[in-house]
């Protein structure tokens, strides 16, 4: 019985460079998670956010229902150049005893009250609620995450908010060379 592997050499792209260095960049990530448990709350956070971390809103009411106001108020440091979010929250349904949380908008606001962002695409299913939103171009500076809705029982939201960095000259070049690449061979194959 033999005890050795064998090994298949794969060429490296620099596509694949630069998808390892952005999962690299990212395992570095660090979160800021803001936990409520009431529905009309305002939460001001003293770390600036750098690229690659998240912010995590995760609110679990079990205690009150009517108009939901949660605003988050953050900073971003240098180097944050985009974000995406995603959100989900439970809508149960309308007769029921389990959580139900209907209307639900998320905004993103900049210092002078413009919208940043908001949530779109709202998809529902099984007693879900889904959507996301995004910014592709950002500056370092002090925004508002503000969620609104109703809790008509007990209500359940999970928001998360992804910065990305400012994309270097040289990682966009990078970028472009690898589809090349992946594009020339694709055509070879064919």
């Amino acid at each position: 019985m033999s005890c050795f592997a064998s090994f298949k050499l794969v060429p490296v792209t620099p596509l694949a460079l630069l998808l390892a260095a952005t999962f690299a960049q990212q395992a570095q990530a660090a979160t800021q998670a803001v936990t409520l448990n009431v529905l009309n709350a305002a939460v001001t956070l003293p770390t600036p956010f750098l690229a690659g971390d998240n912010l995590r809103l995760d609110t679990l009411v079990t205690t009150q229902t009517g108009s939901l106001q949660q605003t988050i108020t953050f900073s971003l440091g240098a180097g944050v150049g985009s974000f995406s979010g995603q959100a989900a929250w439970e809508v149960g349904t309308a007769a029921g005893t389990g959580p139900r949380l209907i209307g639900v908008n998320l905004d993103v606001f900049d210092i002078s009250n413009a919208l940043v962002a908001s949530d779109s695409s709202v998809v529902v299913a099984n007693g879900f609620a889904t959507s996301s939103f995004a910014s592709t171009v950002i500056n370092p500076g002090v925004y508002r995450l503000v969620a609104t809705g109703t809790g008509v029982r007990d209500s359940s939201l999970d928001v998360t908010l992804s910065f990305a960095p400012v994309p270097e000259p040289g990682t966009l070049a990078m970028l472009l060379a690898g589809l090349g690449v992946v594009g020339l061979l694709a055509r070879k194959r064919a």
